[in-house]
Protein backbone atom coordinates (compact mmCIF):
# COMPACT_ATOMS: atom_id res chain seq x y z
CA UNK A 1 0.00 0.00 0.00
CA UNK A 2 1.79 3.25 -1.15
CA UNK A 3 1.15 7.09 0.48
CA UNK A 4 2.33 8.53 -2.73
CA UNK A 5 2.07 12.30 -1.48
CA UNK A 6 3.70 11.14 2.03
CA UNK A 7 6.65 9.00 0.27
CA UNK A 8 6.01 5.47 1.97
CA UNK A 9 4.81 2.66 1.24
CA UNK A 10 3.59 -0.17 3.84
CA UNK A 11 2.71 -4.17 3.15
CA UNK A 12 -1.14 -4.55 3.44
CA UNK A 13 -0.26 -5.69 7.28
CA UNK A 14 1.16 -3.00 8.48
CA UNK A 15 -1.32 -0.90 6.63
CA UNK A 16 -3.72 -2.15 9.03
CA UNK A 17 -2.28 -1.61 12.52
CA UNK A 18 -2.96 1.47 14.52
CA UNK A 19 -2.58 4.65 12.87
CA UNK A 20 0.41 6.77 14.57
CA UNK A 21 -1.79 9.58 16.81
CA UNK A 22 0.91 12.27 15.61
CA UNK A 23 0.93 11.51 11.49
CA UNK A 24 -2.08 9.30 10.88
CA UNK A 25 0.09 7.03 9.05
CA UNK A 26 0.01 3.21 9.73
CA UNK A 27 2.53 2.28 12.95
CA UNK A 28 3.89 -1.13 11.72
CA UNK A 29 4.58 -3.45 14.21
CA UNK A 30 7.37 -0.87 15.60
CA UNK A 31 5.53 1.65 17.44
CA UNK A 32 6.18 3.65 21.16
CA UNK A 33 3.50 4.31 23.50
CA UNK A 34 3.42 6.80 25.49
CA UNK A 35 2.62 7.65 29.26
CA UNK A 36 -0.91 9.12 28.09
CA UNK A 37 -1.41 5.94 26.28
CA UNK A 38 -1.22 7.12 22.57
CA UNK A 39 0.88 5.41 20.38
CA UNK A 40 3.43 6.74 18.18
CA UNK A 41 5.24 5.64 15.25
CA UNK A 42 8.73 5.17 15.30
CA UNK A 43 9.37 8.04 12.52
CA UNK A 44 7.43 10.61 14.50
CA UNK A 45 9.18 9.36 17.94
CA UNK A 46 12.63 9.80 16.42
CA UNK A 47 11.45 13.50 16.31
CA UNK A 48 9.58 13.43 19.22
CA UNK A 49 9.60 16.44 21.90
CA UNK A 50 9.43 15.07 25.53
CA UNK A 51 10.59 17.99 27.42
CA UNK A 52 10.33 21.84 28.17
CA UNK A 53 14.27 22.21 27.45
CA UNK A 54 13.49 21.11 23.93
CA UNK A 55 10.75 22.73 22.66
CA UNK A 56 12.47 26.02 23.94
CA UNK A 57 14.58 27.10 20.84
CA UNK A 58 11.51 25.96 18.85
CA UNK A 59 9.17 28.24 21.23
CA UNK A 60 12.09 31.63 20.56
CA UNK A 61 12.19 30.48 16.52
CA UNK A 62 8.64 30.84 16.46
CA UNK A 63 8.76 34.27 17.97
CA UNK A 64 11.50 35.41 15.78
CA UNK A 65 9.56 34.24 12.83
CA UNK A 66 6.66 36.34 13.86
CA UNK A 67 8.59 39.30 14.41
CA UNK A 68 11.55 39.03 11.42
CA UNK A 69 9.40 37.36 8.49
CA UNK A 70 5.84 37.84 9.65
CA UNK A 71 6.41 41.74 11.23
CA UNK A 72 3.86 40.70 13.94
CA UNK A 73 5.43 42.22 16.60
CA UNK A 74 4.83 40.87 20.06
CA UNK A 75 5.58 42.95 23.46
CA UNK A 76 5.02 40.22 25.75
CA UNK A 77 4.44 36.59 25.15
CA UNK A 78 2.54 33.50 26.72
CA UNK A 79 3.78 30.85 29.12
CA UNK A 80 4.74 27.76 27.45
CA UNK A 81 4.19 24.28 29.65
CA UNK A 82 4.35 21.23 28.84
CA UNK A 83 1.87 18.91 29.53
CA UNK A 84 -0.05 15.27 28.15
CA UNK A 85 -3.42 14.32 27.03
CA UNK A 86 -4.89 13.75 30.54
CA UNK A 87 -4.22 16.94 31.57
CA UNK A 88 -6.24 18.65 28.63
CA UNK A 89 -9.28 16.36 29.82
CA UNK A 90 -8.67 16.27 33.06
CA UNK A 91 -8.25 20.91 33.41
CA UNK A 92 -10.19 21.82 29.99
CA UNK A 93 -12.42 18.73 28.77
CA UNK A 94 -10.50 18.43 25.95
CA UNK A 95 -10.81 14.63 24.85
CA UNK A 96 -10.49 15.26 20.88
CA UNK A 97 -7.24 14.94 18.84
CA UNK A 98 -5.79 17.87 20.37
CA UNK A 99 -2.22 18.84 19.44
CA UNK A 100 -1.74 22.52 21.90
CA UNK A 101 -4.27 24.91 22.98
CA UNK A 102 -3.49 28.58 24.55
CA UNK A 103 -5.46 29.99 27.25
CA UNK A 104 -6.14 33.50 28.60
CA UNK A 105 -7.01 33.47 32.62
CA UNK A 106 -7.43 36.10 34.62
CA UNK A 107 -3.30 35.08 36.28
CA UNK A 108 -1.91 34.15 33.16
CA UNK A 109 -1.71 33.92 29.26
CA UNK A 110 -0.38 30.12 28.30
CA UNK A 111 0.65 27.75 25.58
CA UNK A 112 0.20 24.07 26.26
CA UNK A 113 1.64 21.66 23.71
CA UNK A 114 1.36 17.89 24.23
CA UNK A 115 4.27 16.18 25.07
CA UNK A 116 6.00 13.45 22.46
CA UNK A 117 4.91 15.02 19.28
CA UNK A 118 7.34 15.07 16.34
CA UNK A 119 9.31 18.31 16.01
CA UNK A 120 7.83 19.41 12.64
CA UNK A 121 4.20 19.22 14.63
CA UNK A 122 5.68 20.94 17.34
CA UNK A 123 6.73 24.06 15.29
CA UNK A 124 3.46 24.41 13.25
CA UNK A 125 1.65 24.10 16.88
CA UNK A 126 3.32 26.45 18.57
CA UNK A 127 2.92 29.17 15.51
CA UNK A 128 -0.95 28.07 15.52
CA UNK A 129 -1.53 28.99 19.32
CA UNK A 130 1.02 31.95 19.24
CA UNK A 131 -1.18 33.60 16.82
CA UNK A 132 -4.27 33.06 18.98
CA UNK A 133 -1.95 35.42 21.68
CA UNK A 134 -1.19 37.62 19.02
CA UNK A 135 -5.08 37.95 17.96
CA UNK A 136 -6.66 38.51 21.10
CA UNK A 137 -4.10 41.98 20.70
CA UNK A 138 -4.50 43.20 17.18
CA UNK A 139 -7.70 41.84 15.88
CA UNK A 140 -11.24 42.36 16.19
CA UNK A 141 -13.29 40.61 18.92
CA UNK A 142 -15.28 38.67 18.03
CA UNK A 143 -14.30 38.01 14.51
CA UNK A 144 -16.12 34.81 12.92
CA UNK A 145 -15.08 31.69 13.97
CA UNK A 146 -13.25 30.68 10.31
CA UNK A 147 -11.30 33.57 10.22
CA UNK A 148 -9.84 33.36 13.32
CA UNK A 149 -8.58 29.66 13.22
CA UNK A 150 -7.88 30.35 9.37
CA UNK A 151 -5.47 33.23 10.24
CA UNK A 152 -3.88 31.05 12.79
CA UNK A 153 -3.53 27.94 10.61
CA UNK A 154 -2.13 29.98 7.69
CA UNK A 155 0.88 31.59 9.82
CA UNK A 156 1.37 27.93 11.12
CA UNK A 157 1.68 27.44 7.68
CA UNK A 158 3.58 30.18 6.24
CA UNK A 159 6.06 29.01 9.41
CA UNK A 160 6.28 25.44 7.95
CA UNK A 161 7.35 26.99 4.52
CA UNK A 162 9.55 29.15 5.75
CA UNK A 163 10.97 26.58 7.39
CA UNK A 164 11.20 23.76 4.54
CA UNK A 165 8.49 21.39 6.34
CA UNK A 166 7.05 19.69 3.94
CA UNK A 167 5.57 17.23 5.63
CA UNK A 168 3.42 19.53 8.00
CA UNK A 169 2.18 21.65 4.90
CA UNK A 170 0.86 18.60 3.04
CA UNK A 171 -1.04 17.37 6.57
CA UNK A 172 -2.16 21.05 7.03
CA UNK A 173 -3.29 21.34 3.39
CA UNK A 174 -5.35 17.73 3.29
CA UNK A 175 -6.70 18.48 6.91
CA UNK A 176 -10.64 18.52 6.45
CA UNK A 177 -11.60 19.43 10.09
CA UNK A 178 -13.43 22.58 10.01
CA UNK A 179 -13.01 25.69 10.17
CA UNK A 180 -9.40 25.03 9.91
CA UNK A 181 -10.17 23.96 5.87
CA UNK A 182 -11.91 26.69 4.86
CA UNK A 183 -10.17 29.32 6.82
CA UNK A 184 -6.78 27.99 5.74
CA UNK A 185 -7.44 27.67 2.05
CA UNK A 186 -9.26 30.85 1.80
CA UNK A 187 -6.64 32.62 3.01
CA UNK A 188 -4.06 30.90 1.18
CA UNK A 189 -6.15 32.27 -1.81
CA UNK A 190 -6.53 35.49 -0.62
CA UNK A 191 -2.48 35.70 -0.11
CA UNK A 192 -2.13 35.02 -4.13
CA UNK A 193 -4.19 38.46 -4.49
CA UNK A 194 -2.97 40.58 -1.30
CA UNK A 195 0.49 39.20 -0.45
CA UNK A 196 1.12 38.25 3.08
CA UNK A 197 1.36 41.25 4.50
CA UNK A 198 -2.00 42.00 2.98
CA UNK A 199 -3.49 39.14 4.40
CA UNK A 200 -2.05 40.06 8.13
CA UNK A 201 -4.02 43.58 7.48
CA UNK A 202 -7.18 41.69 6.40
CA UNK A 203 -6.91 39.73 9.61
CA UNK A 204 -6.05 43.07 11.84
CA UNK A 205 -9.41 44.82 10.12
CA UNK A 206 -11.94 42.06 9.24
CA UNK A 207 -14.54 40.22 11.48
CA UNK A 208 -15.37 37.73 8.60
CA UNK A 209 -15.33 36.97 5.38
CA UNK A 210 -17.46 39.73 3.78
Amino acid sequence: MLFQEDQVAFCERCFHSTPCWCCHLPCGPLHRRLSDERIVCQHCYGTALLSPRQLGPLYEGTVRFFQKQMKMRLKTRPRLKVTDQRFLLKEFGIADHTFGLYTDSAEEETIFIITGIAEDRAWITLAHELTHFWQKRNCPNPQDLALLEGFAEWTAYKLAEHHELYRAMLSMRRNVAEPYHTGLHTLLALEQKLGVQGVIQFARTETGWN
